[in-house]
């Protein structure tokens, strides 16, 4: 998908449901999301997409509210837009130079992001690299000690 799908998807989602809460989004596309204690270090959130189950999403419980609706907001990305079965909030040596992580990053920052915020940034959001994406979000994400 181009990236000026991905940000008029977010912001149609936003305006059809008149919400930004990914939380909710999800639950009305029937995506399950669960908070659960796990101690594996790193660990924040991820998504898990099997044929013929319900589509999860599960996020550290070790977070503040504020931190898991932008984790929230990344994996749905990935939930809406990237078959593949497993994929988790981070940037590794692997994921770095494929497409999905800027997809799910540029979906939470469109869908977060309010309009007057938006037209406070120097360029556009469809243009924006992803590191600058993921700034974005890792500035607003409380990291657990």
């Amino acid at each position: 998908m181009k990236s000026a799908d991905i940000v008029a998807l977010a912001k149609r989602l936003r305006s059809s449901w008149n919400t930004n809460d990914p939380f909710e989004i999800a639950k009305k596309f029937g995506i399950e999301v669960l908070f659960r204690d796990i101690a594996i270090k790193g660990f924040t959130a991820q998504t898990v997409k099997i044929p013929g189950y319900p589509t999860i999403i599960s996020i550290n419980n070790a977070f503040n509210e504020k931190s898991k609706k932008i984790l929230c907001a990344h994996e749905l990305g990935h939930a809406l837009l990237h078959d593949e079965s497993v994929n988790y909030f981070s940037i590794t040596k692997k994921n770095v130079l494929t497409y999905v992580e800027r997809d799910a990053n540029l979906f939470a920052v469109a869908l977060l992001i309010d309009d007057e915020t938006e037209a406070q940034l120097s360029g556009s959001l469809v243009k924006m690299e992803n590191h600058l994406l993921k700034a974005i979000l890792d500035y607003n994400i409380e990291y657990p000690v």
